[in-house]
């Protein structure tokens, strides 16, 4: 069975409840990413994304030097188990509309899954079901 931790992002970035906005977008504007993870005291208990950059602060005039995580981030945090089918997970994450899913083992945050990762994953199922059917020609002249 193909497992979210097969194909999740392991290298997440963690801010305190307590960190600045403006320190946390110029991070994610630097690093190229589009959510991190808010904890307090290690444990997971927040995220903000770029959406959460926007309209909670950008759209309403909200100084990010002097606005904390804890303001503008969206909490609770549902997460999913590393060993949760990729398949169900992708599904939820339509039904519910998330973009991003923290990865929790143990109570601690593992990866993070995203629905770019979920889509190169599904690209990559398709082009392997397609070639297998495929001769040596046609898999040749298959795009990559």
């Amino acid at each position: 069975m193909e497992s979210v931790k097969d194909i999740m992002n392991k290298k997440i970035t963690t801010f305190d409840v307590n960190s600045d906005v403006e320190t946390i977008a110029k991070f994610m504007g630097k690093a190229d990413i589009g959510a991190v993870i808010i904890t307090k005291n290690k444990v997971l208990v927040g995220i903000i994304t770029e959406r959460d950059m926007v309209k909670r602060v950008i759209a309403k005039n909200l100084n990010p030097k002097k606005t904390k995580a804890y303001e503008i981030m969206t909490s609770p945090v549902e997460s999913v188990s590393p060993d949760a089918n990729i398949y169900y997970t992708s599904d939820l994450m339509r039904k519910k509309g998330y973009k991003r899913y923290p990865v929790v083992k143990n109570g601690r945050v593992v990866g993070m899954l995203s629905q770019s990762v979920l889509i190169d994953y599904f690209k990559e199922q398709r082009k392997r079901f397609v070639l297998k059917f495929l001769n040596k020609k046609q898999r040749g002249e298959y795009p990559v």
